[in-house]
């Protein structure tokens, strides 16, 4: 019997998904004990990976400036896997401290995002990969890299191919044997994602390869069964569909990342198995809109399931359907 297809769920929203309230005065900036709450919601769902914080300069991103007392604060959940954005060494070391078992080194693609993004050039982020690297084997914690801006970047047009995979050889060189590359403008397609992915996954096929895709257009969901098809298994998502890039040139409200619920409706709908319970993510969607004080961009949390839709139905199954007068004659 062949074995039964699966996706590996990660949750960004109390990293990513915050940080774009550094640019929106009129949202409630969760406490720690609310951050807490959700990230306690989110593990109880099944997700199997939580992006909890990121060890950033609290000047630049404030709303992030608990990351040590969140770490140290974790729930013990056996089987779940906690890790924190680290953009240089220092942060990683912060990380460490704090009692991080998992770094996620970032780095976009982008010469010039990149520079607004972190103030390094591409060279220089490589340089503070290699040594985030080499802090994590000595300090026998998991590390991976999170490339932005790896298909289009608002300031330079598309990311090459070539660029891309030359970023990727760099860190397999170092002992990198996980990489998500990143839609961070949600303006990708289809067949730009699929072949992407391909030329990775064909070139590493051992590497783990993990998409994280934003929803501007909304095409991130057709993005994503692209990329699954091609070989990737890792989808970082975001509870209620918040978050984008802090270096943009307009605002992200448009550009949110692709709200966990209506990923993993898609895979349940699919047959590919998550392991993770959609209500339980619905529920911690709406809880985090009624703590920030905006309405979840997810689909499946506004119109529910087919499955929902299907029960509603049959309620009404001997009613005059809505909106059909003229056809009946």
């Amino acid at each position: 019997m062949a074995e039964e297809p699966q996706a590996r769920i990660v949750e960004v929203l109390l990293r990513d998904g915050l940080q774009t309230m550094v640019y929106e005065s009129d949202w409630h900036v969760p406490t720690t004990e609310e951050k807490l709450e959700l990230i306690e919601m989110l593990a109880d769902a099944g997700i199997p990976e939580l992006e909890v914080t990121g060890f950033v300069h609290p000047k630049v991103i404030p709303m992030l400036a608990d990351a040590s007392e969140v770490v140290q604060r974790l729930p013990d959940r056996p089987g779940t896997v906690f890790r924190a954005l680290v953009p240089n060494l220092r942060g990683a070391q912060r990380a460490v401290a704090a009692g991080c078992t998992k770094l996620s080194s970032l780095i976009v693609a982008s010469e010039t995002y990149n520079k607004k993004n972190s103030n390094m050039t591409l060279a220089q982020n490589v340089e503070q990969i290699r040594l985030v690297t080499e802090l994590a084997q000595a300090e026998k914690v998991e590390v991976n890299v999170s490339m932005g801006c790896c298909f289009l970047c608002p300031y330079e047009g598309e990311q090459t191919e070539e660029h891309i995979l030359g970023l990727i050889e760099t860190f397999v060189g170092f002992g990198i044997t996980e990489v998500s590359i990143a839609d961070s403008i949600g303006m990708a397609n289809p067949r730009m994602v699929g072949k992407r992915v391909k030329a990775i996954t064909s070139r590493w096929p051992e590497l783990t390869l993990g998409m994280h895709m934003h929803d501007r257009t909304g095409m991130a969901l057709a993005n994503i069964v692209a990329a699954f098809d091609n070989g990737a298994t890792l989808f970082e998502t975001c509870a209620g569909g918040y978050g984008g890039g802090i270096s943009m040139p307009v605002s992200v409200l448009g550009m949110g990342n692709v709200p966990t619920e209506d990923v993993v409706n898609m895979f349940d709908e699919m047959g590919i198995r998550t392991g993770v319970d959609l209500d339980a993510v619905r529920k911690a969607a709406n809880r985090t809109a009624e703590i920030i004080g905006l309405p979840t961009y997810g689909r499946v949390s506004k119109y529910g399931t087919y499955q929902e839709f299907h029960e509603l139905a049959l309620q009404h199954i001997d009613a005059p359907a809505r909106g059909n007068s003229a056809l009946q004659g």
